[in-house]
């Protein structure tokens, strides 16, 4: 990933301030697709790309153990602030390290991600590789459930997203400049006392097939299907999920 880590302190501010309803949403159904599958209190429930923790608050609170990870120090930080009973720590993906060793992703009886974290890494190559990370720290007989973007969700109607609160601005500029990639182009003012506070972000997205990426959670041992949604919530267009078991 580049140097300088997507969501900085504003944008991830204003993220957690003002699209906390996505979190809200799948909520519900990844607490459910864990006790479907088994989960009973105090299992550990790895959050990858946790964000500011919003998840993680409703994972604690269904009676798991959370361990969240992000490559956004911005984000733990927030993170840490929101769910106290969770551990936090920043890793980037692909980690490139074996399973059990240090700075590798830390085995857990589930494994969830939310907003197609994975898209966010640099290649297809990463994708592939953070896919067979993920499914070597579910324990056997353990869930993971994961969504991701597909090329279909590229093809929305709309370039543009602006939305304008009292204290902060956002603006996101949508492009495709080739195939398997969709980019955001993301302005956002912060108040700052008197003043306003303007930060840019270039958020690359790399998209992924779900078949292909089913045949690698097979390949590493996820026993995984195909679905439109964690459970009740509506997701956009292209945004698929990704769950199954450990073999």
């Amino acid at each position: 990933m580049a140097d300088d880590p997507y969501y900085q302190r504003d944008l991830a501010w204003v993220h957690h301030t003002g699209y906390s309803q996505h979190a809200e949403r799948v909520g519900p159904g990844i607490v459910q697709l864990l006790r479907d599958g088994g989960l009973a209190g105090g299992a550990r429930v790895l959050d990858v790309g946790c964000g500011s923790g919003l998840l993680a608050r409703q994972l604690r609170a269904a009676g798991f153990a959370v361990v969240g990870v992000d490559a956004s120090p911005a984000m733990i930080e927030l993170a840490r602030s929101t769910e106290h009973g969770a551990d936090f720590e920043v890793v980037r993906l692909p980690t490139g390290l074996p399973p059990g060793s240090a700075g590798a992703l830390p085995e857990s009886d589930a494994v969830v991600s939310t907003g197609h974290v994975l898209n966010y890494l640099d290649t297809r190559a990463d994708v592939a590789q953070a896919l067979s990370e993920l499914a070597h720290a579910v324990r056997p007989g353990g869930l993971l459930a994961i969504d991701l973007m597909t090329e279909r969700y590229g093809a929305r109607p709309d370039s543009v997203h602006a939305k304008v609160m009292d204290d902060w601005v956002i603006v996101t500029r949508f492009s495709r400049p080739e195939p398997y990639r969709f980019d955001r182009a993301i302005t956002v003012f912060r108040r700052d006392g008197d003043h306003w506070r303007r930060s840019d972000e270039q958020h690359r997205n790399v998209t992924f097939e779900a078949d292909e990426a089913l045949r690698v959670l097979h390949d590493n041992g996820i026993d995984a299907s195909l679905r439109l949604s964690f459970g009740a919530e509506q997701l956009p267009d292209g945004l698929v999920v990704l769950a199954g078991v450990r073999r």
